[in-house]
């Protein structure tokens, strides 16, 4: 895939702009949800970032309903005067675009993709030569001799190379040319102390990027929050970043094997971002990979402790998650459980007293909410996360998601022991008095169960290695 340019990236801005002009012609709706679905896989960065460039820039603007209108300064760029539409598009861009920018404006220059094949074409190309061979990512490409110097000006910025590179005699055979070694993966800085790499995954509420802490070289992963504010207009970003300041430093303050560490935040930064350990991968991936079969029961089973002393710890430290889900269960490189994301849902709240609507961000989690929270209780508490604990339980054990009538774990695998379906039973009970009241309660009768100590005692953790 070609790096994005200026050009390719203001052409993408106005693709959007277009197809938001001609939707409103024919009577199309502009809801920004569905443009979002529409134009997201045309445009070669994510859609979020054109569309805060063009309402940072007045070219649309939004109702609160979330419909798109294009401005009268967009008429202007669209009727084709882009005087200052290119210049804003670059400068906008240019972290996004990175250090690759002067490189892959080096490249637009000599009017090609890759300029080894571009050298080999511009000159004139006799079969009667000896060839040489030169070695690129896609196999070898055979060359006359003199194209050895125009092919190293060609890959080397700078002056010409020529003194530099050992000439044959002309008894001896032609040097080959070493492979040109690609450039080091080069990431987009944030702070001066991070460097941010490709996306490794994606939200409702933001994306994650591999990353890199710059003093210690130090692999971690960087959560950067889309533009919520613009999607969202009425709700008020000085009390949306308190609230994901608080959430941060709440998950933060706790040090648990079971809780993934909050290592940094910039919630004042224009995409607010935190920062924790990188970890391998997360529970969705490894149900994925079991399909219907569901997951062995006892490695299902440790990952279950292990998500439920990472939530004790939390409870104790008055956190509750209340978006529990597999996408949020952590992977090691050895396998263990850490949660993540804790309370992130709140931050988006919105106060029921000011007859605004409220805000639901992605349905992954749905199935996995306990009733209060569907209803939006403000007294939703631990129970709601037993529940959801609950729900990942019956899931790891059978590969399914269970409804009001569904079967019992034992009755699904019969490898699961049936002392586990009343516990499954209760954690996932609809009203809450009828719930554990915490995990101290849930795990006291889990080890009741296995009173031979199979999965060790009350408190004791198992951490593989």
């Amino acid at each position: 895939m070609s790096v994005p340019t200026p050009q390719s990236v203001s052409q993408d801005a106005l693709f959007i702009l277009k197809n938001l002009r001609d939707n409103g012609k024919a009577g199309r709706s502009n809801k920004l949800a569905e443009v979002k679905e529409a134009l997201e896989p045309a445009v070669a960065l994510e859609f979020d970032t054109y569309f805060f460039f063009l309402r940072k820039f007045h070219y649309i603007s939004m109702d609160r309903e979330a419909h798109v209108r294009l401005t009268d300064a967009a008429e202007v760029v669209l009727g084709g005067d882009r005087s200052r539409f290119d210049e804003e598009v670059e400068d906008f861009f240019a972290p996004q675009l990175g250090s690759d920018l002067e490189d892959d404006e080096r490249t637009h220059v000599l009017g090609m993709e890759d300029p080894l094949r571009a050298a080999a074409e511009a000159l004139p190309f006799d079969p009667g030569h000896d060839l040489d061979e030169v070695s690129d990512a896609t196999g070898p490409i055979h060359l006359p001799p003199e194209l050895a110097e125009a092919t190293l000006s060609a890959v080397t910025p700078g002056p010409s190379r020529k003194s530099e590179i050992p000439m044959a005699s002309p008894s001896s055979a032609p040097p080959s040319i070493a492979p040109v070694a690609p450039p080091a993966p080069k990431g987009v800085e944030l702070d001066g102390r991070y460097q941010r790499f490709e996306p490794v995954g994606m939200g409702p509420l933001g994306t994650v990027y591999d990353g890199r802490q710059g003093a210690l070289g130090t692999s971690v992963a960087i959560k950067e929050f889309k533009d919520i504010f613009g999607y969202f207009s009425f709700l008020q970003r000085g009390a949306v970043l308190g609230r994901l300041r608080d959430e941060l430093c709440a998950q933060a303050a706790i040090r648990h094997p079971g809780v993934v560490a909050v290592l940094d935040q910039n919630v004042e930064a224009p995409r607010p971002y935190f920062v924790t350990e990188r970890l391998e991968s997360n529970l969705r991936e490894k149900l994925t990979d079991a399909g219907e079969a569901g997951l062995d029961v006892r490695w299902a089973l440790r990952a279950f402790l292990q998500a439920a002393y990472g939530l004790r710890a939390a409870h104790a430290a008055g956190l509750t998650h209340h978006n529990l889900k597999p996408e949020n269960l952590l992977l090691d490189a050895a396998g263990n459980v850490k949660l993540s994301d804790f309370g992130l849902g709140r931050i988006i709240e919105v106060d029921a007293g000011k007859n605004l609507p409220q805000v639901f961000l992605g349905t992954g989690g749905m199935a996995y909410l306990a009733p209060e929270l569907l209803g939006r209780e403000q007294d939703a508490d631990v129970p709601a996360d037993v529940y959801g604990l609950g729900i990942i339980l019956y899931e790891m054990l059978t590969g399914q998601i269970p409804g009001r009538r569904s079967p019992l774990p034992s009755e699904v695998n019969r490898n699961v022991p049936a002392g586990l379906d009343a516990i499954f039973d209760r954690m996932t009970h609809d009203r809450r008095d009828q719930r554990y009241p915490d995990l101290d309660a849930m795990l006291e009768e889990f080890y009741g169960v296995f009173p031979s100590g199979e999965h060790l005692g009350r408190g004791e953790l198992i951490i593989a290695s």
